[in-house]
């Protein structure tokens, strides 16, 4: 028997490795397709167009990926952060909304400054990457508690590394992810007996995200010795002291902070609440969305962590004590937390999560559980959607042919495998020519009108080059092709009526060309 089982779990081993190992390759295969020649990976940082005005001077000159007609993320923040990780640039105040709170986020900036050397451009690179090598370094950690040795095993693993909430981290380059890394290190030191080690590690994710600081859970305390509860208190208060200075330096340097963060906590249960209600309305109005079911499944999802942990009731397991802090942190957070789609409540609570796949029994009495406890998994591909505008171009010649979309459009969007842009009435679309030759374009696309019909025209200069009339319900194919002459020449899409506004969108609103495919090859001498 013991050699069988020997075999077996040899077998199971070596199994689970080439899924270990294809879980890391499709992890770096899908960050490798926000790369792009001119800005490398900084389209993870999700900086947006509306912040150009006031971003800080290092980030101007420094090349990045800018997304249109958006706010950008939480991301674009913490890059400047990085670039003066000293908050010595007056230029900060005005670039990051309510600095002193974000400011107390400091860690990561300062490890993004010291892996770009302080050169701005290698800066942004870091901060961009930085969860990236987070993610990997979590990757073998995780091994501490989920071996290669169980398919179990292997499913708690993904749910973790690819769980939303981690995914949404390394997508948008924020604070979440690094610091559950630092969350796991301090758990196994601790259970490794290295009080000092896990203690700073736990000092060190304070200062990388305060709320990490509810991990302090998991030191060691027996909860019914009062007689002892000194020395478990004391390090807590210890490991607490680095966030308490710095927070003390920025209180000083900037004054109070306008917002310090209260808005994201309520009335118990009452964000919760609310955030189901609106997912089941949305899956209400528009079933066939699988977008609507993935917010769905996210909320049924930390639901189900939440009770496992309320209701087995571990006191003197360490990672019960942490799960249940968090736990307790999510019966209060607000509106700001829960809306969007699906929200930041997944990288928020990313200890429970963790916590919760350590925890639940293993068997195939408890795989039901699991399975719901982890659907969060399910949002994950909408986040690794990497900038992609509504045209492609390809062929022989296809390098040598530069798009850019000029007045008229409304920034790119995208769902799975459709790309497409709204027009208010009339976009132009510039072609550029750097061949020194003429050239052959081919284009074929998809036009939709946003409400009736309408006719769409496509015109170069004076000339007609395709026009259809076009309702809002059948996708019309657009197909034409033209000899594109060296230099820049502009297409212009029309409509011959105005835009206008649909619902609670406040863009004006005409028509829609989709998965543009532009096709180049040499014109014939």
């Amino acid at each position: 028997m013991g050699m069988k089982g020997g075999h077996l779990l040899k077998f199971l081993s070596g199994r689970a490795r080439v899924v270990f190992i294809a879980g890391i390759l499709l992890f770096l295969w899908c960050v490798s397709q926000f790369y792009q020649r001119d800005t490398g990976f900084s389209s993870l940082i999700s900086i947006g167009d509306m912040l150009t005005a006031t971003k800080v001077t290092a980030l101007k000159q420094s090349p990045h990926y800018v997304y249109e007609s958006s706010p950008g993320y939480d991301g674009a923040y913490y890059v400047q952060l990085a670039l003066y990780p000293t908050l010595d640039n007056p230029e900060l105040t005005k670039a990051i909304d309510n600095l002193p709170y974000r400011a107390k986020r400091i860690l990561f900036c300062w490890a993004a400054y010291v892996l770009g050397l302080g050169q701005p451009a290698w800066v942004v690179q870091a901060h961009a990457l930085l969860n990236v090598l987070c993610w990997l370094a979590l990757a073998f950690v995780l091994l501490r508690w989920f071996p290669l040795t169980s398919w179990e095993n292997v499913l708690r693993w993904a749910a973790v590394m690819f769980s939303h909430g981690v995914i949404m981290s390394v997508r948008h380059s924020l604070v979440d992810g690094p610091s559950l890394l630092l969350v796991a290190l301090a758990l196994r030191w601790l259970e490794d007996g290295k009080q000092i080690a896990g203690a700073t590690t736990l000092a060190l994710a304070g200062l990388g995200k305060e709320t990490s600081l509810l991990a302090s859970a998991g030191i060691d305390f027996a909860w019914n010795k009062p007689s002892t509860w000194g020395r478990p208190v004391l390090t807590v208060i210890a490991i607490a002291v680095p966030l308490a200075l710095w927070m003390g330096f920025i209180k000083w340097k900037f004054g109070p902070a306008e917002d310090p963060g209260m808005g994201n906590f309520t009335a118990p249960l009452l964000g919760f609440v609310e955030k189901a209600n609106t997912a089941w309305e949305d899956l209400q109005g528009d079933p066939t969305w699988t977008l609507n079911w993935a917010v769905a499944a996210t909320v049924v999802a930390l639901a189900v962590q939440w009770l496992f942990l309320a209701l087995r009731w571990r006191p003197d397991d360490r990672w019960w004590r942490v799960g249940a802090a968090f736990a307790l942190m999510m019966v209060f957070l607000s509106t700001p937390v829960w809306e969007g789609y699906p929200g930041a409540s997944t990288r928020v609570l990313l200890p429970m999560t963790l916590a919760f796949n350590v925890l639940v029994p293993r068997g195939l009495k408890w795989l039901p559980v699991l399975l719901l406890g982890n659907m969060t998994v399910a949002a994950s591909i909408y986040e690794f959607s990497p900038p992609h505008d509504f045209y492609t171009v390809r062929g022989p010649a296809g390098a040598e042919v530069r798009v850019v979309p000029e007045k008229g459009w409304h920034g790119p969007e995208r769902h799975l495998q459709g790309h497409w842009r709204w027009s208010a009435g009339r976009g132009e679309l510039r072609l550029i020519n750097s061949s020194g030759r003429p050239l052959l374009v081919a284009m074929n696309a998809e036009a939709l009108s946003v409400e009736g019909e309408r006719r769409i025209r496509v015109m170069l200069g004076d000339r007609l080059l395709w026009s259809e009339p076009v309702g809002a319900q059948t996708v019309i194919p657009v197909r034409f092709g033209l000899t594109l002459q060296p230099g820049e020449t502009t297409l212009v899409f029309s409509s011959d009526r105005p835009g206008q506004k649909v619902g609670t969108d406040p863009r004006d609103l005409a028509f829609q060309i989709s998965n543009l495919d532009i096709v180049v090859k040499p014109a014939a001498r």
